[in-house]
Parts: structure tokens; C-alpha cells; sequence
């Protein structure tokens, strides 16, 4: 598995350096790169580990990210799951302990040459830690960390001699500044001068050329002077000054990653919501709310302040975070500016003082420590509950009706770091009319009908850990819904008995999981009751009757755009689809099909994406049907029983086609020739697939370089 790379330069010798030390040598060593904040440790890091993945060096490499605060367990879910095996929401991994994770991890380790990485650790705690899992290790594995401290090595068993990251040279630092602000372009001759003198200025710190370029890159080219000027002897110097040149707009945005977290990463549609519930982000077409928040994020991360942690598909952001650097700038702006207080362990909310009219408050702390401390903030409107160690047991809160009593004004409150031990909805927190944002995580297996009463709710999240989640008919009445999410194994909701032409639905609905429909049910008649809705998500279950039929007719959805569709245990062939020709993005799970009736959706004409998980569809032969999937960008097959899958015309197929994944094909045995010819292809990965696999993606591989495809990436 690939990490996101970043835009480096100088890091050439470093990389082949790191790259000759880890693959030579038979015993277990740990190589730390070490250096102060802003040298670009972890950027040298994921080079060298993405190069090494390319090679096929090792035969695992898994990546996890440390901190300052770490739970073991959180870091044996990360390096569990950071090759893709396992779905960081596995049930199953989640429920072991951490004497039963290192088993875990050692099993996993065992026989196989590794590469495992361990980004930003401050001490060897973290080695002592989960030293029994590297065990045994087999000839040529290594331990790759990264540190601000040069003291590690000495202090870890294994250790071996520091790599010592230097800073830029001058030279270096005005191709990193060209390279970030103006990309393959060549730089206007009239700015050399300047730019090199600003390069200059940022002392060899990488960090600081990133940051600045962010700057010119908004510039005139006639106001560069301005930059030059400004002292940037010190990083907190050129944060300040990035922040001073942010629109207004940006400026929140941007102060509220403090509240996360270092080093966390968020998912942006999550966070990209809360802006909204925030107020942040201003628009008077409410449908445009979603996509002006999507510009902001990449306003940010054009101006080289945010960073994508995770891609989608077919790019976009999926999660993102900020460096260490800027992150401690953003609780110190936030505080100075009464924007935000982020409260840290007992101590801090034993002795902390409420500033007048504080309105953000970030807890990072055990929850009984919080519910001591009483802490009455007047004017408060959001309340973020941050679990530093997610996996703790002391997590758990057995009652949360203090908060919904004493935070009367409340617009966002997420509860969903720690878990709420009320096996029924608190009553409560329906007193908070102001809500506009609202994430739980619990027990909680029934929603009440009063909950309707929080008339502002905009975003609703509820993870549920018991499984099966049931919602009232009332949620129907809450127009002002955009973001409904409920996370369990299964939702039960149903339509209101009055006549569904009187009910108005909800049809400010953009985002909807997971909505739970039977094949006894006509689909319609529920999905026209969300209209507008642009991301759904549907848990069909199967038909009281064995021979029902199930047609799900969701072509009065104009405005879908991504959908997904899973079920368990239905009977093969028992269920019709249509779908809206606005779908970019599709995911079936579980529907037991026949591959005839692919042709639906090879006929989609904005179709972008498509994963087909799990027996979606069943059967040994896939025959492509001539002039399909003509704007698919990536395609995802995995655990499927398809043994042949082909083409008729090898120049009618995929003709956009960039990335191709393969899973748990363990019968596969013939892929389509078109996949020799697609000029488009960037990557193909497989993993636990038939011996075979392997010699036909070599054979395309070959196809591809001699039509001239030099850069198709094959990750195994």
C-alpha cells in the first residue's frame, strides 16, 4: 500500500542512502532518521518507503504515525491495517486486546521480510512497547523511525547509526520554491532575483519554503517584495505571515485543525460539515454549501497549509491533517483570539479560568475529568470531545446528561470519540434547539420521536455499538436535515403511515447512510421523499417471501452522484436495479447478480467509479459489452468468482481508465486484452489473487511499455 507522496527535492542521495542500508544486511536493524521540525523527515520517509514498495524489496511494509500521545493499541490497529488487509473499522480486530493485537501483529510478521516504519516518535517507549511482536524477525527485515530526537537509537535495542537530515542548501531551497509555486513552469525571469532572496530567507528549512510558496502563489508577482521583506528567522514568523494573508473566510477554517489532534488525521467530509454547522462557510444557494466547503479545503491545501492524508479514487481529499509546526500555531492563534481553548488532562480543567464569551472549547481528557470540573461557559456553542487514546477503556462515559444540562446554547456537539453508555437516547439533548451539529457514539439502539424538536439539525451522526439502530418516523419532519448517518449493522426506519404525497420529505437531504430497504418495499416510494439527496448508501434485506422480486428504481434521483449498495445473504438474481445517469460513483456489495445484467451499468455515461465488492455479482464468465464504461477512471474488483473475464473489441473498453484493483480473485485466470491498450492506465494492484494473476499483469505490463506507457505502477 502507497503512501501519499509529496513534492521533494534534495532528498535524492538521502533516499538511495536510507534505500542501501535498509535492503542490505541480514539482521534486524532500526534506522532513525533524525532532525529538527520542518526538515522533512517524514516527506524522506515516505519516499524511500514508496520506492521500496515499487521494488518489491520486502515482502510486507506496513506505516504507522506515532506522537507525542499514543495508545498501543491505536499503533497495532495502524500497522494491522496499513497494507490493506484490514478495514480500520474491523469488528473483529477492534474487540482484541492488546496482548492479543501483538499476537497478532507477530503472527502477521513471521516468515516474511518487512519493512515497518514509525513516524514521529519522541522516545523509545514506544519500542518497549512492541518490541515482542518483531520477534524472531526473519533475515533482512528493518525498522525504519523518524525523530526529533537524536538520542532514539541509542536508547532502542537494535538501534543503528542515526541518519542525520541536514538542512537545504540555498540552491535547493529556489527549486523547492519553483517547484511548489509554479510547478513544471519555468519561473518569469523578473522574479529569480526575489525568489532566490526569499528562498535564502528561509534558512534551509523545508517547512518554510512550503509555507512560503503557499504565499506567492496567492501573490501578484509585483507584491513578492512584500514577502521578502518579512523576518523569517523563525517558523512562528512565516505562520503568522500566512496566516495574516488568508481571505477572512479562510481564517477559521484553518484555526479550527487546532482543536484536532497532532498528527490526526480527519476525514474531510466530516470536517467539512462541521465548518458549515460552524457558520464558515456563507452561501446563499444552499445547495452550494458542500461545494464552496470543497473549495475552501482546497484553497488550504493550494496554499501548502493542509495536507491530503488520503485520496479518493479518482483524487479529491478523503482525510487531511497539517504538521506539527502549524498545528501548535493554530491553538496558540486560537487561543489569543478567543476562538478556540483547547483543555488538556485534569490539571487543565481543574485550574482553567473562562474567558469572557469563550465560545469553542476542545476537550482533551478523559471524560469523568471533564464532568468533575463543571466547567460553566456561558456563551459556549461548540463542545469537541477529542479521546487521545481512542482505544482506552476509560473512554467510556456512563452519563453525558450533564452536558446537555449545562450547555444550553450549544450549536455543535461531537461526542464521537467517546462512548456513551445510555442504552437509550438521552432524552436530554433535545433542550439544545440551537444544534445544528450533532455526533454520537453508543449504545443507543432507539432514537426517540422527540428528537424532531431539534428543528435547526443540519449534520446527525450516530454510531451505534449495539448494532441495530431504530429511527422514528418524526426525523421525516426535520427539513433542515443535510447529513444523515447512521453507523450500525442494521437501521430500521420506516415511512410515515399517512399518505406519502402529503409529506414534504426531506429535501435539503445531501448525504444519507445507511438506509435499510426490504425487497417487499418499492424503493420509489421512499427515495422520493429525499429528492435532492447526493450520496446514499442502502442496506437491502431479503423479501419475507423466497420468490419476491425487488426492484429498486432510483432514476427520480437527479442529483445522485455516489451510491452504494450492500446486502447479505440474498438470493441470487432477486432484485432490479435502474440508476440515475448523474451517477459518478457506485460500490455493490453482496447482491449475488448474474453478469448479464452488468450491462446497466457498463451504459452509465458519467459512471467514474465502480467497485464491485464481495459476490456482488456472481458467475465465472464476464464478457464486456462494446462501447461501455466510457468515462470509468477506476474499478475495484474484489472477492469475486469470476474465473474469465474478456472483451470483444480490445479498443472499445475502459478508454479512461487510470487505476485497477484486484482482490481475493483466487479463480481468475484470463483478464480483458483492452487492458494492454489503455494509454490512460496509471496502476494496477493486486493482492491475494490466483498465481496467475501475477503472469497477467506482467504480460500487461509489457504491452503497456512497448505502446509506451513508461509509467504504469504495478503494486503487488
Amino acid at each position: 500500500m502507497e503512501i501519499t507522496p509529496e513534492i521533494v527535492v534534495g532528498f535524492d542521495n538521502e533516499a538511495k542512502a536510507l534505500i542501501n542500508r535498509l535492503i542490505r544486511g541480514s539482521q534486524l536493524e532500526i534506522i532513525p532518521i533524525v532532525g529538527m521540525p520542518g526538515l522533512g523527515k517524514t516527506t524522506l520517509a515516505k519516499k524511500v518507503y514508496n520506492t521500496l514498495s515499487s521494488q518489491r524489496q520486502f515482502h510486507i511494509q506496513l506505516w504507522c504515525t506515532v506522537s507525542q500521545a499514543y495508545s498501543v493499541k491505536d499503533l497495532l490497529l495502524q500497522l494491522l491495517c496499513s497494507d490493506g488487509e484490514h478495514s480500520r473499522k474491523n469488528e473483529e480486530l477492534r474487540n482484541l486486546d492488546e496482548e492479543e493485537l501483538l499476537d497478532k501483529l507477530r503472527k502477521k510478521l513471521l516468515g516474511n521480510k518487512y519493512l515497518v516504519v514509525f513516524d514521529d516518535v519522541w522516545d523509545d517507549r514506544v519500542w518497549n512497547d512492541l518490541r515482542l511482536s518483531f520477534q524472531g524477525a526473519t533475515k533482512g527485515s528493518k525498522i525504519l523511525l523518524t525523530s526529533r530526537n537524536s538520542n532514539v537509537a541509542s536508547q532502542i535495542e537494535y538501534g543503528g547509526e542515526p541518519h542525520n537530515l541536514r538542512l537545504l542548501t540555498d540552491t535547493l531551497s529556489w527549486e523547492l520554491l519553483q517547484k511548489k509555486v509554479f510547478g513544471e513552469k519555468e519561473c518569469p525571469e523578473g522574479l529569480v532575483k526575489i525568489g532566490k532572496q526569499i528562498a535564502k530567507n528561509c534558512k534551509g528549512l523545508p517547512f518554510s519554503v512550503v509555507i512560503i510558496s503557499g504565499i506567492l502563489a496567492t501573490k501578484e508577482y509585483e507584491r513578492w517584495d512584500e514577502v521578502a521583506v518579512y523576518d523569517t528567522d523563525e517558523c512562528m514568523n512565516i505562520l503568522e505571515l500566512s496566516y495574516t494573508h488568508l481571505p477572512p473566510y479562510l481564517k477559521p477554517c484553518l484555526l479550527y485543525f487546532g482543536a484536532f489532534r497532532e498528527d490526526q488525521e480527519i476525514q474531510s467530509k466530516k470536517l467539512m460539515q462541521l465548518w458549515i454547522a460552524e457558520g464558515f462557510v456563507q452561501c446563499t444557494d444552499a445547495k452550494r454549501l458542500e461545494h464552496l466547503a470543497e473549495e475552501y479545503m482546497m484553497d488550504l491545501i493550494g496554499r501548502n497549509l493542509v495536507m491530503v492524508a488520503k485520496h479518493r479514487s479518482i483524487g479529491g481529499v478523503r482525510a487531511c491533517h497539517i504538521h506539527d509546526l502549524l498545528h501548535k500555531y493554530c491553538m496558540v492563534k486560537a487561543k489569543e483570539e478567543n476562538f478556540l481553548q483547547v483543555l488538556h488532562g485534569y490539571d487543565e480543567l481543574s485550574t482553567f479560568t473562562e474567558p469572557p464569551n469563550l465560545s469553542r472549547l476542545s476537550i482533551w481528557s478523559k471524560v469523568e475529568h471533564f464532568k468533575e470540573s463543571r466547567l460553566f461557559c456561558p456563551q459556549l456553542s461548540t463542545l469537541l470531545f477529542i479521546n487521545l487514546f481512542r482505544n482506552d477503556s476509560e473512554s467510556f462515559l456512563a452519563d453525558a446528561s450533564f452536558v446537555f444540562q449545562i450547555y444550553k446554547g450549544l450549536r455543535v456537539l461531537d461526542m464521537e470519540q467517546i462512548v456513551l453508555r445510555h442504552k437509550v437516547f438521552p432524552s436530554e439533548v433535545v433542550s439544545l434547539v440551537e444544534l445544528r451539529y450533532l455526533a454520537m457514539q453508543g449504545e443507543m439502539r432507539v432514537i426517540p420521536p422527540s428528537v424532531a424538536k431539534l428543528s435547526n439539525l443540519e449534520t446527525f451522526r450516530v454510531i451505534s455499538d449495539y448494532g441495530i439502530v431504530s429511527l422514528p418516523n418524526t426525523l421525516w419532519s426535520m427539513t433542515k436535515l443535510r447529513h444523515l448517518h447512521i453507523e450500525g449493522y442494521d437501521v430500521v426506519w420506516s415511512l410515515p403511515r399517512e399518505n406519502l404525497e402529503n409529506n414534504s420529505g426531506l429535501l435539503n437531504l445531501d448525504t444519507f447512510s445507511t438506509l435499510r430497504v426490504s425487497l417487499d418495499q418499492r424503493v420509489e416510494n421512499i427515495l422520493k421523499n429525499i429528492p435532492n439527496v447526493r450520496q446514499l448508501k442502502i442496506k437491502l434485506s431479503k423479501a419475507k417471501k423466497s420468490t419476491t422480486i425487488g426492484y429498486c428504481n432510483m432514476s427520480g434521483l437527479e442529483s445522485l452522484e455516489s451510491l452504494e449498495v450492500w446486502a447479505t445473504s440474498l438470493p441470487p438474481d432477486h432484485v432490479e436495479f435502474s440508476f440515475p445517469s448523474t451517477l459518478k460513483k457506485l460500490v455493490l456489495i453482496g447482491l449475488n447478480l448474474p453478469w448479464s445484467k452488468i450491462s446497466l451499468i457498463e451504459e452509465l455515461p458519467n459512471l467514474e467509479v465502480l467497485k464491485l465488492l464481495y459476490d456482488s455479482f456472481k458467475g465465472e464468465r464476464w464478457v464486456l459489452t462494446e462501447g461501455g464504461f466510457r468515462k470509468l477512471r477506476f474499478l475495484a474488483l474484489e472477492n469475486l468468482d469470476v474465473v474469465e473475464w474478456t472483451d470483444t473489441d480490445p479498443d472499445d473498453h475502459f478508454p479512461r481508465l487510470e487505476k485497477l484493483l484486484l482482490s481475493g480473485l483466487s479463480k481468475l485466470e484470463l483478464m480483458p486484452s483492452c487492458l494492454e491498450q489503455i494509454s490512460a492506465l496509471e496502476l494496477i494492484e493486486f493482492r491475494s489473487c490466483k498465481a496467475s494473476v501475477k503472469d497477467l499483469v506482467q504480460k500487461i505490463e509489457e504491452e503497456q511499455k512497448d505502446c509506451g506507457n513508461e509509467d504504469l505502477r504495478i503494486i503487488p
